[in-house]
């Protein structure tokens, strides 16, 4: 069994499982059990590694190997992984089957990892000297608020960083930009009164159709605001709540919304634009504080990442493909703390968060190669 595989298995076995805002508590529900792990491989390979944070069932981990090199690559991935319910395959029992790798988190984004560790273990037990120093990262709370990267950004933790890969599953492809995300909810305020003399009252459900009318002409609206690469910022009314019972005029509701940014937009921006098409309904509107807000980021596919991977893959022979997404990572928040960075990793982004999530196999020893030659 390839090094990498034997990792990824290891890694897919510990559950480290995103509670997303439920309040669902114990050792599945933290990421602690698994930077634990990674800390004691580390540390094997004469790597010294820390844990930091808030909260200690819910870490970052970063380990550096500083050779004093001109150049400093940071290795990024997310621990944390989606609910293990309702799958078709035991989640943390991993299974190697017709060359894949199954399990939750083999592809959302263990196997990113494990293919950081493989690299690093080859380079150190080889011998092979190092080209760039390596500051080794994975952090918490990726999937549900990306609390983990903010965390990291604001220490020194990464100082000195020249680039940064975000491993995430991209099919082996280089994602050189994506959209960024805001979520918030919004809420209108109106009068209770019993149903039967609902002229006593104020329907919050009767002005939150107002406010959506005008908000779904403002998604349209949207699809004329275009970036050349990654296309038209989104607007989606994901969620709707509100009233108290069928006999009582409802004295507020409530909607979701996932808005995707595009680079230079953030939620202030956006909250703004919102205030101005809302104008009408002012009076009985309230928009929360972000649920999640994360930037959108660009990098010119001539940029220092992307020309060190794309050489680093066609050095083994692979071809070097640029392509941008929809979603959103951690890059966005490396790279608004000023370090160029690039999304990259092995597995396909449509088996992430699936019933029966696995990996190819290839995917992560053509990865794990790249790296290899990355950093040495």
């Amino acid at each position: 069994m390839h090094e990498v595989v034997r990792i990824a298995s290891d890694l897919i076995a510990i559950p480290s499982i995103n509670p997303m805002g439920s309040g669902a508590s114990g050792a599945i529900y933290s990421e602690r059990n698994l930077a634990l792990y990674l800390r004691e491989t580390l540390r094997h390979w004469d790597v010294d590694a820390e844990l930091s944070g808030r909260d200690p069932a819910h870490p970052n981990l970063v380990a550096h190997i500083d050779r004093g090199l001109p150049e400093t690559v940071v290795l990024e991935a997310h621990m944390d992984t989606v609910s293990h319910l309702e799958m078709d395959i035991d989640p943390f029992d991993p299974r190697v089957h017709d060359g894949k790798l199954y399990g939750r988190g083999s592809c959302d984004t263990k196997g990113s990892m494990a293919t950081y560790l493989a690299a690093i273990s080859a380079v150190l037990k080889g011998n092979r000297p190092l080209r760039r120093n390596v500051i080794f990262a994975t952090v918490h709370d990726e999937e549900y608020s990306f609390a983990g990267i903010r965390e990291l950004v604001a220490t020194n933790a990464l100082r000195g960083a020249t680039f940064a890969i975000v491993g995430e599953p991209t099919s082996l492809r280089i994602i050189h930009a994506h959209k960024g995300i805001c979520r918030f909810r919004l809420h209108t305020r109106g009068t209770a009164a019993h149903a039967a003399m609902p002229w006593l009252g104020d329907s919050a459900i009767y002005r939150m159709a107002d406010v959506l009318r005008d908000l779904r002409q403002h998604a349209d609206q949207l699809r004329e605001h275009v970036h050349p690469d990654l296309g038209p910022a989104t607007f989606n009314v994901g969620r709707i709540s509100g009233g108290l019972a069928v006999n009582i005029v409802p004295p507020h509701a409530s909607i979701e919304v996932d808005r995707r940014l595009l680079p230079g937009e953030s939620y202030s921006s956006v909250i703004e634009e919102l205030r101005n098409v809302l104008r009408a309904h002012e009076e009985y509107i309230v928009i929360d504080p972000p649920l999640m807000a994360s930037p959108g980021f660009y990098i010119p596919p001539d940029s220092l990442p992307c020309l060190a991977l794309s050489e680093a893959m066609q050095s083994i022979g692979l071809k070097a493909e640029l392509e941008t997404a929809h979603y959103g990572t951690d890059a966005s928040f490396l790279d608004a703390a000023g370090i160029p960075t690039v999304v990259y990793g092995p597995g396909d982004i449509r088996l992430a968060h699936t019933r029966a999530e696995h990996i190819a196999i290839a995917d992560l020893e053509q990865a794990t190669q790249t790296l290899i030659e990355l950093i040495s």
